[in-house]
């Protein structure tokens, strides 16, 4: 019995270990086709994670192109974290490679995939205003991303050009323009006569004289300031101040008729006739300053000098033949030339032109005319 024993015993194990082996053979047919449809997902998965890669890369330097300041490279943003199906690849793998006691990979196939998974899951991850950053530059328009490299990136040399500094002729066309300019010397004559002007139409002599100096030391050789001074002077009682004018106008070397006539007249007032008649050379247009040889003709006359005061006096009656007073100094000389016919003409002339004249100018005419008759 106890060797029947033995013998089932034995055939007990022997069963044991054929059963054994059999689940080991069945168990060692099946490992491969598990693991090859395990690789061949995962080697799907990885081909997808490749490809997300790839695609951003490929869009993110145009993003980084469209980005207008440059910034400097420690700067730089960092790589981007790994998409979704990177993950899940890297949780089966790990999944994958947690042991288990009846399943194992082959050392090849183990290397590859920790290989892949290394190489996968390798980015590091970015901090928060880093992946702010980039979802703004991922949310702008496709116009702006596709724009090429060229506009974006001569940026900093722009930059270096807005810094270079303004040349100083620029400069200082711009500090001209700004800067106010002074009154010209004409303008300035120009203004002081239009004051001097106002003020003595306004009654104000002092404050026209005070003008009229100024405008003196500007235009020492304009003989219109002599001659309002001189005048404003004759207007305050003072003509020895208008002879002082006058003389300094004489001073600076200016001939004038109008100046010449006033000292002349100056002189006259003192029964000065010789200085009066030098005071008037004849180097003027008659017609345009008749006074001017009125006066020299009477300063001959009181000089008796009949015939060139005579000559005088007939010229301004032709020029002027509605004046008596020209009628009457001819009348005169030709009476002093003791020419009565002509004379006593010359006073019927100036009685009929005489209404400018005074009474006792023309009582003399008619007394005149009883004795030339």
């Amino acid at each position: 019995m106890s060797v029947i024993n033995k013998m089932l015993r034995d055939l007990d194990q022997r069963n044991n270990s054929v059963a054994g082996a059999n689940q080991i053979i069945a168990r060692q047919h099946g490992q491969p086709l598990w693991l090859t449809v395990l690789l061949l997902l995962t080697f799907g998965l990885l081909c997808f994670a490749i490809y997300a890669v790839l695609s951003r890369s490929t869009v993110m330097p145009a993003a980084d192109l469209a980005i207008a300041v440059p910034e400097p490279a420690a700067q730089q943003l960092p790589a981007e974290p790994a998409p979704p199906a990177e993950i899940a690849i890297s949780a089966s793998l790990e999944s994958t490679n947690s042991p288990e006691p009846s399943q194992s990979l082959a050392p090849e196939q183990s290397t590859t995939a920790e290989n892949a998974a290394t190489t996968i899951i390798a980015p590091p991850q970015l901090p928060v205003q880093a992946v702010a950053e980039m979802a703004e530059i991922a949310a702008q328009p496709e116009q702006q991303l596709a724009e090429p490299a060229d506009i974006a990136a001569p940026m900093p040399q722009a930059t270096k050009v807005a810094q270079v500094p303004v040349p100083p002729a620029a400069k200082t066309d711009s500090s001209l323009s700004v800067t106010s300019r002074e009154p010209t010397a004409a303008q300035s004559q120009a203004k002081l006569r239009q004051q001097a002007l106002a003020a003595a139409q306004a009654g104000q002599p002092q404050q026209a004289l005070r003008y009229w100096q100024q405008l003196q030391q500007l235009a020492p050789q304009d003989a219109l300031v002599y001659l309002a001074q001189a005048r404003l002077w004759l207007q305050l009682g003072q003509p020895q101040q208008a002879e002082v004018s006058l003389l300094q106008a004489k001073a600076q070397g200016i001939v004038d008729a109008d100046i010449q006539l006033m000292l002349a007249q100056a002189a006259a007032s003192r029964q000065q006739w010789l200085q009066a008649e030098a005071l008037l050379p004849a180097g003027f247009a008659v017609a345009l300053h008749p006074d001017y040889y009125g006066l020299k003709a009477t300063a001959l006359q009181q000089l008796e000098q009949h015939q060139q005061a005579f000559e005088w006096f007939a010229e301004l009656s032709r020029l002027q033949p509605q004046l008596g007073k020209w009628w009457l100094g001819g009348a005169v000389s030709l009476e002093a030339l003791e020419r009565p016919a002509e004379a006593h003409q010359y006073y019927l002339n100036a009685l009929q032109w005489g209404d400018s004249l005074s009474v006792q100018s023309k009582t003399y005419i008619q007394q005149r005319l009883v004795a030339t008759e």
